[in-house]
């Protein structure tokens, strides 16, 4: 292991741990992650001073003094409340909030059939407020629209989200749904969600599970409502009970995710339920009722921590319920490690190791032919840093040359696995970011073969003649062996035949000038103090905040 260049101070990274798992559920909102996690959005350099300057709290510490526009946290707020069987969302603010929402209509209904559910149109309203309003305040809009939305369709939840305008006039959306609680049948959800309030646009998730454990959900069955108890005068009453607990203490929850498919689950069910285990999948796509039986199992397990450490959190503060946040099971190695972590908490270790040995000999000789004509490839990766991560170790596995990663935000927790990254591909360039601009010139300088990026992303990719693949999709498996093997045979096949990107390519003119490609993807991140960073020799050194980390 490379010899780490910032000494950080024990007791100061004890105390940030401490700090970020110190949640306070009982506020009016969450704090955003830049603040509990200390989450960085902008950085440019490589792994090592990546996971240095995590541990040094520095990553939080960048901005820049140019941006385009980034993501919004009330897209990701928006998307887990349609998730919810029969929802309602209401959208507080202007109605041109609501613009993106007409194309979620379509994906929450497919992918809810995909899962064997019938999910309704994504319904939402909007308060749709006028210049007045913004100006002298939009409550009883809110309150009038609250009682329509109950009244239509008796939804099984009511999100309301709070929008930039209202956050600013200062509109008490929580006092409105207070007041109104004893008025609807269905549960209120306030959800703070301005744009303005966090750049790091994984703060939604925060936001959304803080609002569903403020609305009063029930996490634990009600007997004669939910399941029939046992009568002690049952002649089999002693061992039903024993099959009861038998079943409880054999039973993991596995938190999805928009991001996760159908497929995806059911490979994950597969592995686990080899071992013995039950498994359950919360909480999008399911129905508010069905949450009362989450404390009906033996442990909580996300299959992307960055989606919901905070409810695991409250699940384990207010319930006891103990809780794993392995990495995200894409690839073989971080398949093996997920599922190795969970069969150890249930003594279940041996049992695993002759399943996974057995899927890793499958894998590996299904892979030998991709692994020869893929082999020497390059790639950049970007996203989610997990996804990220956990790709390229995939990539480095069948043969290919990572020669960038970016992602759109970073915090300590994925330390472990970038330590990995660096240890056993190199210390590659990195960045942080959600700026078009920067990726295009970073994957100008980098010239990869193919890139594997975020939907959405990869038309920016195929305009610079470099051939694209999604790097999650409800359309396609990624978890598991399954996963592993249809990710490679994708950038197989995509490699085979580049037709596409590059007569785009030749066609095209991109947005940006000849002295912009000339500067460094990271010119304009500066640190709190309003300084331009430059790096010190392109992308061979931290660029954003290592200076920084030196005087942490």
């Amino acid at each position: 292991m490379p010899e780490k260049k910032i000494e950080v101070d024990e007791a100061k990274r004890k105390e940030r741990e401490k700090r970020i798992l110190e949640i306070n559920f009982d506020t009016k909102m969450p704090e955003k992650r830049e603040i509990t996690r200390r989450t960085g959005h902008s950085y440019g350099g490589d792994v090592d001073n990546l996971v240095d300057n995590a541990c040094a709290g520095c990553l939080a510490g960048c901005e820049r003094v140019f941006s385009q526009s980034s993501f919004c946290q009330m897209g990701v707020a928006t998307l887990i409340g349609f998730s919810i069987k029969d929802s309602v969302v209401i959208m507080h603010g202007p109605i041109g909030c609501g613009s993106q929402s007409h194309s979620m209509d379509f994906t929450i209904r497919l992918y809810g059939a995909q899962r064997g559910k019938q999910m309704a149109n994504a319904r939402w309203f909007s308060t749709n407020l006028s210049e007045a309003e913004v100006v002298h305040g939009g409550e009883k809009k809110l309150r009038e629209t609250i009682l329509m939305a109950d009244k239509r369709f008796r939804p099984s939840a009511i999100f309301v989200l709070m929008t930039c305008a209202p956050s600013v006039i200062g509109d008490d959306i929580d006092s409105v749904l207070d007041e109104l609680r004893s008025e609807t049948t269905a549960p209120l959800v306030p959800l703070h969600c301005p744009g303005f309030k966090a750049k790091v646009f994984s703060s939604a998730y925060d936001v959304v599970y803080h609002g569903i454990q403020r609305a009063g959900f029930q996490f634990t069955p009600e007997p004669y409502v939910d399941f029939e108890p046992i009568d002690v005068n049952d002649p089999l009453y002693e061992l039903k009970v024993k099959n009861y607990e038998y079943q409880k203490n054999h039973t993991v929850n596995l938190y999805n995710a928009v991001s996760i498919g159908a497929q995806d689950e059911a490979e994950m069910r597969r592995l686990l339920e080899a071992l013995g285990l039950n498994v359950r999948f919360f909480v999008e796509f399911s129905h508010p009722d069905d949450w009362r039986t989450i404390t009906e199992a033996a442990l909580n397990v996300a299959m992307c921590h960055v989606h919901d450490l905070y409810f695991l959190e409250y699940l384990k503060k207010a319930f006891g319920m103990p809780y794993l946040l392995p990495t995200i099971p894409v690839g073989s190695s971080s398949t093996r490690k997920f599922v190795e972590e969970i069969a150890a908490f249930f003594g279940l270790q041996k049992e695993a190791k002759a399943l996974l040995d057995k899927e890793e000999l499958k894998l590996k000789e299904a892979l030998a032919p991709i692994r020869e004509r893929v082999k020497g490839k390059k790639v950049i990766i970007g996203g989610g840093y997990m996804r990220v991560g956990t790709a390229g170790l995939l990539a480095d596995e069948i043969g290919m040359e990572v020669v960038g990663m970016r992602n759109f935000n970073y915090d300590t927790y994925g330390n472990e696995l970038f330590q990995e990254i660096e240890d056993t591909l190199g210390n590659i360039p990195t960045a942080i970011s959600n700026q078009s601009s920067e990726l295009v010139n970073m994957v100008r300088k980098l010239n990869p073969d193919i890139a594997i990026s975020h939907p959405g992303l990869g038309i920016w990719m195929n305009k610079l003649g470099v051939p694209s693949i999604a790097l999650f999709s409800q359309r396609f498996t990624f978890f598991g062996y399954k996963g592993a093997y249809e990710l490679a045979r994708r950038i197989d096949r995509t490699l085979a035949n580049r037709s596409y990107s590059r007569n785009l390519s030749r066609n095209i003119e991109l947005p940006y000038t000849d002295e912009w490609f000339e500067k460094d993807y990271d010119h304009y991140i500066v640190d709190k103090t309003g300084d331009l960073i430059r790096p010190l020799a392109g992308f061979s050194v931290g660029g954003g905040c290592r200076r920084q980390a030196a005087s942490v």
